[in-house]
C-alpha cells in the first residue's frame, strides 16, 4: 500500500457543500427538507454522539454520528430498529415490493435468489458488460469532440447499459432514454422526503401520494415494455443472467414480484454508479495532475471485453478515485430507521417510535474520523489502515448491506480509469457545482464539460 502511483505536492481540490445547521428544529427541518436536506444536519452531530430532536406531536428524531452508534443500529440492533413507512412513500413507487423495500422472510428469500449473481466468481463476466459499455461511451463522447459535454447525461446513459446489459442481457435502446428521463425527473421532484413523508402515520396519504401514483403507474408501463422486450429475446435453456434467475424464482404471473424486482435493480443498478462517475468527473476536472495519473496507471493495461477482469487489480488510483468520490457524495446520504421498541444508542435513550437517522453525509465529513475530511484526496484509500467500516458506509453495512456494492465499485473503477486514458477533462466555467439532496445526492445545475483527446 505504500508504492501509491502519485503524490499530491498540495493539499487536495475542496469541493463546495452547504453547511451544517447552528441549530435545528422541526421547523428548521420542514425548510430544509424543500431546499435541501443536506442542511438539515445540526453542526452538533461532528461532537455530540447523539441529537435529538423533538417533533410536533411529541415525537422525536435522534441523529446518531458515531461508528458504535451505526453498528448498533445496522448491525447487532437491527430487530430494535426496522425500516421507517417514510422509506416506502419515497421509494416505493419505483421499489414497489422489490429487495430494497423487503422486510423479515419476503426479503431473506428475495436476498437469497439474488445473491449468485453477485458472488466474487461472476464478476469477470460482468465486466464485459462495463467494458463494452464503457467503450461506446468513450466513442460517443469522441463523436462529440468540439462541444461542451453533459456528462451527467452520459454518466446516467453508462451505467443504465451495464445496468440493463449484465443483468438482463439486454440493450435497452430507445426504452433506455425513457427510463433515465423518468427516473430522474422523479429523483429531483417526488424523490424528496418531505415532513409529512415522516409524520404522518402509514396508509395516510402525503400531499405528494396522488403524483407518486402516477409515476408508479407509468413506472411499471415501462418495466413491463423492459420485460417483453427480454422475453422476446429468450433462448431457453440454462439460466443464463439474473432475469432467468428471478424468473425461476418468482414466476412470471401478473401482479407478482418480477416488475418491482426487475424495476429496482434497474434504478439501483445504475443510479449509485452514475452519482459516482459524475461526482467524480467534477473532482477530476478540478486536478489535471491527477487525470494525468489516472491516464498513466490505464495507458497500459488491456481494458478491452477480454482483458478487463485481469487489469481491475491494478487500477488502484482509479478505485481509490471512486472510493473518495463516494465517501465525498455518498449516494445514501442518510439512513433512517424507527425505533421498534424502546433502547439505549451511546447512551442516548431511544423511545419506542422514534426516528433514528445516520447521517452518513456527516460521518464521512467529520474531522474525528477523518483527516482534511472536506478535501478530496484519493491517497486516503491508498496509504493508510482501511477506515473502520461503520466510519465509512456509502453502501450501508449489516445484514441489508447493498447487494451489489462490489460491482458498482469495479464499474466505477473501470469507467473513470478508461475516460482518463482517452480525454482530458475541464469545467465549462468556475460556477459551483452544490450538492442537493434528493433521494440521492444530485447537483444543483447541470455543468458543461470541455474534453479533449489525449494523445495516443
Amino acid at each position: 500500500m505504500s508504492e501509491a502511483p502519485f503524490s499530491l505536492a498540495a493539499p487536495g481540490y475542496v469541493p463546495p457543500a452547504p453547511p451544517l445547521a447552528e441549530r435545528v428544529g422541526w421547523l428548521g427541518l420542514l425548510g430544509a427538507f424543500r431546499r435541501n436536506t443536506l442542511e438539515a444536519f445540526p453542526r452538533a452531530c461532528l461532537d455530540a454522539p447523539a441529537v435529538p430532536i423533538p417533533l410536533p406531536g411529541g415525537g422525536r428524531m435522534v441523529l446518531l454520528s458515531t461508528p458504535a452508534g451505526a453498528r448498533q443500529v445496522l448491525l447487532t440492533g437491527t430487530e430494535d430498529f426496522v425500516r421507517l413507512p417514510a422509506g416506502r412513500r419515497v421509494i416505493g413507487p419505483i421499489a414497489g415490493r422489490g429487495l430494497v423495500l423487503a422486510d423479515g422472510e419476503a426479503w431473506r428469500h428475495q436476498r437469497k435468489v439474488l445473491a449468485p449473481a453477485f458472488t466474487p466468481r461472476t464478476l469477470p463476466m460482468m465486466l464485459r458488460f462495463v467494458a463494452r459499455s464503457a467503450e461506446e461511451s468513450c466513442r460517443r463522447l469522441e463523436a462529440g469532440l468540439g462541444a461542451p459535454a453533459d456528462l451527467r447525461s452520459e454518466m446516467q446513459r453508462v451505467a443504465l447499459d451495464i445496468a440493463t446489459t449484465s443483468m438482463f442481457s439486454l440493450e435497452t435502446g430507445a426504452l433506455g432514454a425513457e427510463i433515465r428521463a423518468l427516473v430522474s425527473g422523479y429523483l429531483d421532484r417526488l424523490g424528496k422526503p418531505t415532513v409529512a413523508d415522516f409524520l404522518l402515520p402509514p396508509g395516510w396519504p402525503t400531499p405528494s401520494s396522488p403524483r407518486r401514483a402516477l409515476f408508479r403507474r407509468r413506472w411499471l408501463r415501462l418495466v413491463r415494455a423492459v420485460l417483453e422486450a427480454r422475453r422476446q429475446q429468450d433462448a431457453g435453456g440454462a439460466p443464463r443472467d439474473l432475469f432467468d434467475l428471478l424468473i425461476e424464482a418468482h414466476g412470471d404471473a401478473p401482479g407478482g414480484l418480477l416488475p418491482d424486482e426487475v424495476g429496482t435493480l434497474i434504478v439501483a443498478g445504475h443510479e449509485t454508479t452514475a452519482s459516482t462517475l459524475f461526482w467524480a468527473c467534477t473532482l477530476l476536472a478540478r486536478e489535471p495532475g491527477l487525470q494525468d495519473a489516472l491516464a498513466g496507471e490505464a495507458a497500459g493495461l488491456d481494458l478491452s471485453e477480454t482483458g478487463v477482469a485481469g487489469a481491475l487489480p491494478s487500477l488502484r488510483l482509479a478505485k481509490a478515485v471512486a472510493q473518495e468520490t463516494l465517501r465525498l457524495y455518498p449516494p445514501v446520504y442518510v439512513i433512517a430507521r424507527r425505533a421498534a421498541r424502546a433502547s439505549v444508542v451511546e447512551g442516548a435513550e431511544i423511545p419506542a417510535g422514534s426516528i433514528v437517522m445516520i447521517p452518513t453525509w456527516v460521518l464521512h465529513r467529520n474531522p474525528r474520523w477523518w483527516d482534511r475530511p472536506e478535501a478530496f484526496e484519493p491517497a486516503r484509500f491508498l496509504d493508510r489502515p482501511e477506515p473502520d467500516r461503520f466510519v465509512y458506509l456509502p453502501f450501508g453495512a449489516g445484514p441489508r448491506i447493498c447487494i451489489g456494492a462490489q460491482l458498482a465499485l469495479a464499474e466505477a473503477t473501470l469507467v473513470l480509469a478508461r475516460l482518463a486514458r482517452d480525454f482530458r477533462l475541464s469545467l465549462d466555467d468556475d460556477r459551483p457545482i452544490l450538492p442537493v439532496a434528493t433521494t440521492t445526492v444530485r447537483p444543483d445545475h447541470v455543468p458543461r464539460f470541455h474534453l479533449a483527446r489525449r494523445a495516443g
